[in-house]
């Protein structure tokens, strides 16, 4: 049974093992655990996912799914849940750095947005310090979850 719930301070290692197996190097996950989540698939950790809150935004900093279990749509569900998580908190705006995996974050509703762009509009030079010249994606919370849920063909 899939279970997907807020990460604990016991629950940094596993997080760390998923980031290793992606070949990712994420820092200081202890500053923001409370901002992750971890999929769990009979008590085996499977995914996991977390971002850094500035204000009313968020930059998503990680999403990891478990070699042996990617396309399964561990990776949607994940995202999902920290999305919500974010939502509860009061973030209006998530974003994503990305360069590899652009087509997951559009399919899952994610628009791209001009660092640029983003400068104009923005008056939180915080999140703009974060944010580098890679693809940049958003998606606007609340109105995230008004649209209807898509499936997988």
């Amino acid at each position: 049974m899939l279970e997907i719930k807020s990460a604990s301070q016991k629950e940094i290692y596993i997080i760390k093992k998923l980031i290793k197996e992606s070949n990712l190097d994420i820092e200081e996950i202890e500053d923001y655990i409370k901002n992750c989540m971890v999929a769990y698939d009979n008590k085996q950790p499977v995914a996991a996912a977390g971002f850094i809150p500035i204000e009313d935004m968020a930059i998503i900093k990680f999403v990891v799914v478990s070699k042996n279990r990617r396309r399964e749509y561990l990776g949607d569900g994940i995202v999902k849940a920290i999305l919500n998580l974010a939502d509860k908190m009061g973030i209006k705006k998530v974003f994503v750095n990305t360069d590899k995996e652009e087509q997951f974050f559009i399919k899952l509703g994610f628009k791209e947005v001009a660092l640029e762009e983003l400068k104009k509009d923005c008056s939180k030079g915080h999140i703009i310090n974060q944010l580098n010249e890679k693809k940049l994606l958003y998606v606007a919370l609340p109105d995230y979850f008004l649209k209807a849920c898509k499936f997988h063909k």
